[in-house]
Formats: structure tokens, sequence, C-alpha cells
């Protein structure tokens, strides 16, 4: 039985539909029964576009199919749960923060002048919150590293980089590896 991976982008979401069969429902459990019901759409970051943020699979009961009914969503790697800032935004601006910046300059650089500072700080706060368990699941890949800084945050950046070295933005490498928002 195997769960619905989150994609890169929208060729990966289009091809998800192809396996579907392949995973089990995350609300019943069965495979099998599993359809496409339509794209998940959202604003973009900056601009108020519509951008496609992931598709919503059916655990379809018709037909004498074994399905629940119900639906879920299977998300792109860099969207957020929730919320219109995606992991490379907020991966952009734990940085700024980290090299000395002030979490209010941070997050004008990180979101262009397009979102409220209310924002910022809610995703600062969240981040904090959520801090256990993304060091939780990074200690069960791999030790962290060494590191001279006392701020949990840089340990926590540190070792995002330590286990996704080669990723241009770690947190969307973390919720790709662990299906799960990097915000809890």
């Amino acid at each position: 039985m195997q769960s619905a991976p989150r994609y890169t982008d929208e060729t990966g979401l289009g091809a998800a539909l192809e396996h579907a069969k392949l995973w089990a429902c995350p609300r019943c459990g069965r495979t099998g029964a599993l359809v496409g019901h339509g794209l998940v759409r959202g604003y973009g970051e900056r601009d108020g576009t519509r951008v496609v943020r992931g598709r919503r699979l059916l655990c379809s009961n018709r037909h004498r199919r074994p399905g629940c009914g119900r639906t879920f969503s299977i998300l792109r790697a860099d969207v957020i749960a929730t919320f219109l800032v995606r992991a490379p935004t907020l991966y952009q601006l734990v940085r700024t923060v980290i090299a000395g910046a002030s979490r209010r300059a941070a997050w004008r650089v990180a979101s262009a002048g397009a979102m409220s500072m209310s924002s910022g700080y809610r995703l600062w706060r969240r981040l904090g919150t959520a801090q256990v368990g993304i060091r939780t699941r990074l200690c069960r890949a791999r030790p962290p590293p060494a590191s001279t800084r006392s701020e949990p945050l840089a340990q926590m950046v540190a070792h995002l980089e330590h286990v996704f070295p080669e990723a241009s933005c770690p947190l969307t490498a973390f919720q790709s590896r662990w299906q799960t928002s990097v915000l809890g």
C-alpha cells in the first residue's frame, strides 16, 4: 500500500493519475478506487493570478467500486498547505533572518512587498512551533551536524541543509520526502 507522493511540478501531477489505482486512500485505506477529481487551484504568491497547487483524488464508491466516496488532495512539494506562501519563500525568510536581518526586513525581501507583515509574523510563529516535529524527522534521517550557533532555528536550517545537501530549497525537499507540510 503506497501513499500519494508530492510532486514538484504540474507534469508530475498529471502523471499522478497513472499510478492512482496503486495508492491507498488515506481516509479508508482501500486500494484500487482512486480516480482524478480535478485540480486544486489557488492564488499566486505575489501577483494574485490563479495557479495550480495540486490535484484532488476521489476514492470512488460508484459502480461497485470499494471506495469510501471521500476526496483528498495531493499538493505540489513547494506548496505549504493552507498558506499562499510557498516553501522557497519561507526558506528565504529564515535564511535572511539567520544572516542578521530583522524579521520585518527579511519578510519584505522574501515576499517582495506583496504580502502583509502579519503574514510574515504568523509564518514565523508557525515555523517556531513546528520546529520540534521537523527536527525529530531530520534526526531520524541523519544526526545533526556540529554547530557553533546557539539559535534553535539556525541549528534546524543547518540540519536541513545537512540532510538535503543538493536541494535548492531544503523545506521543499523535506515536504517531498516525508509527504507532510513543513508547518505541521
